[in-house]
């Protein structure tokens, strides 16, 4: 699958929004598809952080352990999970802007074995759906964020 990657602009300091995006124990509170957070790991999210994800995907329930595989402070961070012989790699960056903060999602799914070729349309047409969860993520994240800010 192409990489897919979206944005949101987010009225409030970069430091603020790294750590409601990084609060994954509190994920049910903020963003509507995340189910059951079960968390491995004891902490701040870290290189290294690991929880169990109980999620609704494409009208599904599915459960995925994530892995924070690459983190830096207030910068990115990447989580990644694996899932019937793909690995998922997705990619948080914060950058400040002018009216506050600007978070990127970039989303990659990375195909393993003979069957991967014969999975390119199937990937091709679930694009479009993932798109629309990171953009639902995005905006649940950001209402939280500056509701709370506008308090």
């Amino acid at each position: 699958m192409a990489t897919i990657r979206v944005s949101q602009d987010i009225g409030a300091p970069i430091h603020n929004v790294f750590a409601r995006f990084s609060d994954v124990e509190h994920g049910t509170e903020y963003v509507s598809g995340i189910k059951k957070i079960d968390m491995m790991s004891l902490g701040p999210l870290h290189l290294g952080s690991r929880w169990n994800e109980t999620r609704e995907v494409l009208g599904r329930v599915d459960d995925a352990e994530m892995e924070v595989t690459a983190f830096e402070q207030d910068k990115a961070y990447t989580i990644t999970h694996h899932k019937a012989g793909f690995r998922i790699d997705t990619t948080f960056t914060f950058e400040p802007i002018s009216t506050g903060t600007r978070v990127s999602v970039e989303f990659g799914l990375n195909r393993h074995g003979l069957v991967a070729p014969l999975l390119a349309p199937l990937e091709w047409a679930m694009a479009g759906r993932v798109r629309e969860v990171l953009h639902h993520d995005l905006t649940d994240l950001k209402g939280s964020i500056e509701g709370a800010t506008s308090a």
